[in-house]
């Protein structure tokens, strides 16, 4: 029996919330949350993508610091492992002191922490004030993904990830390019941009609410649970996160790697390869949208059958004129793979352990962050080339595909 569907409800239909969700307790959400949420769960990208182009300034500016080569990396990695290591507990914390208000002192230190380095020159003090931007980036992630669930069900749930996974390579090459424009004034003003989080507090602080609790979630938040939770659901949904997950970073991690070795060796040429590349993810996000009545599952493959194609198709391309088109097949791979998760994961949780529940998720989901640069690693020592250690991991993809698709088929 295929794993993903012993944990839960893979095998239904996205546009529908089985019963082990519970009644909605929220009133629906529309339009403004749903644009507050995407602007809200754009905050993570900001973390990342402000500061990725200012790296080099940052190394020459505390060249004379000991252990800067350690230190400085740490600026932009520290958040993403607070994200792996306090989601949960960020989820926890929402589930019985409240979403809202969890979710706006996130926002508030987020982005006042954000900004602290325009006032520090220790690089202590700003990795520092960088874990605290990442433990307010866990609740935010947590948060953000627990109200998905709370505002919206069936089509409009989807129909809202699909918006998010669609616009978030936009944002995200727009905060890049602004970064790095930024960067090349002062190493220090690429933080300016956090400055956007006093934009997006005031988008949650105006239509936000708190999700209206039922008797039984009342007495969860204060410490007594109508019914447990479901640890053994969990294991699996982050099981099987942490497994994806390898897969998508292979790709936003490595993507440097991957153009430099099909023969671009100009980090400004990457760069804009790169961009031109996520576009493949706004197609994913919109694909998503689309594919209403689809299984998790068959989502699932589908997402791994690009990424198969995509992975062994730029170890073997030619030139890059073949390698750009088959790279960004991966991005729609990850633009549907996104909101399939979050949606999978959602069904497993009803409101009461919501916040818990997603917090776990995305803790796994960033794992695999950290992991996924071992495992290519590992898989390099039998391979001759960094590109055949893509192209194994592709074949994976497409194995594991094939058996999801199979599985279906038998059971229908």
């Amino acid at each position: 029996m295929n794993p993903i569907q012993t944990g839960g409800p893979a095998g239904a239909s996205i546009a529908t919330d089985p019963a082990l969700t519970g009644a909605p307790r929220a009133r629906p959400g529309g339009a403004a949350q749903g644009i507050a949420l995407m602007a809200v769960m754009s905050m993570p990208t900001l973390a990342l993508a402000a500061l990725v182009p200012g790296l080099p300034q940052l190394f020459r500016q505390f060249s004379s610091v000991p252990h800067f080569e350690l230190l400085v990396p740490m600026i932009i990695t520290v958040p993403s492992l607070c994200v792996a290591l306090f989601s949960g507990f960020a989820g926890a914390i929402a589930d019985r002191w409240g979403r809202r208000k969890l979710l706006l002192v996130a926002l508030m230190a987020f982005s006042l922490l954000g900004l602290a380095p325009m006032l520090f020159d220790n690089l202590w003090l700003i990795v520092a004030s960088r874990v605290v931007v990442g433990l307010a980036e866990a609740a935010i992630l947590t948060v953000g993904n627990a109200l998905m669930g709370d505002y919206f069900e069936g089509e409009q749930r989807q129909k809202w990830l699909g918006y998010q996974n669609m616009f978030a390579p936009l944002i995200g090459s727009a905060i890049l390019l602004s970064g790095g424009f930024l960067a090349g004034m002062h190493w220090r003003y690429p933080f300016l941009l956090y400055l956007a989080g006093f934009v997006v507090f005031a988008l949650a602080l105006a239509f936000c609410r708190e999700p209206q609790r039922s008797t039984a979630d009342t007495r969860a938040a204060a410490g007594v649970a109508a019914t447990p939770f479901p640890w053994r659901a969990t294991v699996l949904v982050c099981g099987v996160t942490v497994l994806f997950s390898l897969v998508f970073f292979v790709q936003a991690v490595q993507h440097g790697r991957i153009f430099n070795d099909m023969g671009v060796a100009s980090p400004e040429r990457i760069s804009v390869l790169a961009t031109v590349a996520s576009l493949g993810t706004v197609l994913g996000g919109y694909l998503f949208k689309r594919l209403t009545g689809v299984s998790v599952r068959m989502l699932l493959a589908t997402c791994l059958a690009f990424y198969g194609v995509s992975y062994v198709g730029v170890a073997f391309a030619p030139n890059l004129a073949l390698g750009l088109p088959l790279d960004a097949l991966g991005q729609v791979g990850g633009g549907l793979l996104l909101p399939s998760l979050v949606t999978w994961a959602l069904l497993h949780y009803g409101f009461e352990h919501r916040g818990r529940g997603m917090g776990l998720w995305g803790g796994a989901f960033f794992l695999g962050q950290f992991l996924s640069p071992p495992l290519v690693s590992l898989i390099g020592v039998f391979t001759p080339s960094f590109l055949a250690s893509v192209a194994v991991i592709g074949v994976l993809c497409l194995i594991v595909a094939v058996v999801l698709v199979f599985n279906h088929t038998k059971d229908h």
